[in-house]
């Protein structure tokens, strides 16, 4: 079997959209706090990023909208809901609205509730989110050196037992990551796009996700593990591919099949346009948390 690799943090929602169901008139423009971080299991607490809304016609920049000389706590959360662990965050001096925990050795615990406080002393804004970490993914199968793409041999991953969390059914997306990413060794459907937009550079691609895939779309075993099959439409390269299972919270799935939603992902009636599940009391964002587990395998071209 190939050595798994484990991966700091794989999964980057580096860029949220803001939509609104409704129509407003510039004169109706309400700012809002936004808040974006990420727990993955076995890491150190993440940073914890502050800032503010801009008017749909200035032009967005994390840096023109950081906010500063904000309080920034996490809490570990005990069976109660209460804080059991608090831990402290102070801004980085040359990143306006970037906050990090000032302790660095902590990990984060999978099947564990922690909770984001955010307050300003300028500001009315009272901030609060929880997510609770989903238990630790863990690739226990043999995985093959080589699949042929597209064949009848799909790339099952077999996890070890999942504990499902108290807010609802296990959510997994699978990432693959080229490390081969060359024009030449795209995947037919990814080297159309390509060749059809001049504007694409390949590089988006070599990070690709599979999407959302629900509890109905696995099978588990009499054993209680659970089989998963690597998507073909994930595949982005040929060649050499570390491939990322992670378990994501309803924070990060809200946010992700939102905004699928919102990017035409289903269909709308004219002119509606839903907003995106946050899961923030007090303001908008995301904070959620993950397990991730990776392999690596190649993937062959048909015939080959």
């Amino acid at each position: 079997m190939m050595k798994k690799l484990k991966i700091l943090s794989i999964l980057l929602l580096s860029t949220i959209v803001f939509f609104s169901c409704e129509q407003y008139e510039q004169d109706d423009y309400q700012e809002y706090v936004v808040v974006e971080g990420y727990m993955t299991a076995g890491e150190r607490l993440p940073d914890i990023y502050v800032s503010s809304t801009l008017p749909a016609n200035s032009e967005y920049s994390f840096e023109n909208s950081a906010i500063s000389n904000a309080t920034v706590l996490v809490s570990r959360l005990d069976d109660d809901g209460n804080p059991e662990e608090v831990f402290e965050y102070a801004e980085l001096i040359d990143q306006p609205g970037v906050y990090f925990p000032l302790v660095q050795s902590y990990r984060v615990k999978p099947l564990t509730q922690y909770q984001l406080d955010v307050v300003f002393n300028n500001r009315p804004e009272e901030i609060r989110a929880v997510t609770t970490v989903p238990d630790q993914v863990e690739v226990i199968n043999d995985i093959p050196e080589s699949v042929v793409y597209q064949s009848e041999n799909q790339l099952e991953i077999v996890l070890d037992r999942i504990q499902q969390t108290s807010d609802g059914q296990n959510v997994f997306v699978f990432n693959s990551i080229s490390l081969d990413p060359a024009i030449e060794n795209l995947t037919p459907f990814y080297l159309s796009v390509v060749e059809d937009d001049e504007d694409i550079d390949i590089n988006e691609y070599v990070r690709n996700s599979s999407g959302l895939i629900n509890e109905g779309n696995f099978e588990p075993q009499p054993d209680g593990t659970v089989l998963l099959r690597f998507p073909w439409i994930g595949v982005a390269f040929y060649g050499d591919n570390l491939v990322v299972t992670l378990s994501v919270d309803k924070n990060l799935a809200d946010v992700i099949r939102s905004q699928e939603v919102q990017l035409g992902g289903s269909t709308l009636s004219p002119g509606e346009i839903p907003n995106l599940l946050y899961n923030i009391d007090g303001g908008i964002g995301v904070f959620g948390s993950m397990t991730a587990d990776t392999i690596r395998t190649s993937f062959a071209r048909p015939f080959e």
